[in-house]
């Protein structure tokens, strides 16, 4: 999803994301490979700090892949029509590679991706 680096600090961060639930098994392995990645060493010659995370809670989905992964989940979502933003916060009915549709006091709404500024995940504790 997205790699963060600090030559200053040393410091790399990688932002990994699947359709499916990502394991430790698979974040581990991916760690090892990068840490003993030649073009990594090289750049790194002192050595690095490496963190292979998934997105937090706070990130926004970006990736047709994460609405599809959240189905039945409630996302609030903000998103433009027109020249107007509205914020709408509905549960993930369906979502393809193109559109989500959220259910929200029983109205559906399709967005398309491109309408949509910010969509998070909603905490919840049920």
């Amino acid at each position: 999803m997205d790699v963060l680096e600090d030559t200053r600090g040393n410091y790399i961060r990688v932002i990994i994301d699947s359709e499916g639930a990502v394991t430790l098994g698979e974040t581990t392995k991916l760690s090892k490979k990068l840490r003993d990645d030649e073009e990594i060493i090289s750049r790194f010659p002192n050595g690095f700090r490496l963190e292979v995370t998934t997105p937090g809670l706070d990130q926004s989905l970006e990736q047709p892949f994460q609405y599809r992964k959240n189905k039945d989940r409630t996302l609030k979502v903000t998103y433009v029509e027109g020249d107007v933003t509205h914020t709408l916060t509905g549960k993930v009915l369906d979502a393809n590679d193109s559109s989500v549709t959220l259910l929200d006091d029983s109205i559906e709404t399709n967005l398309s991706y491109n309408q949509i500024i910010k969509a998070k995940v909603e905490i919840s504790f049920n």
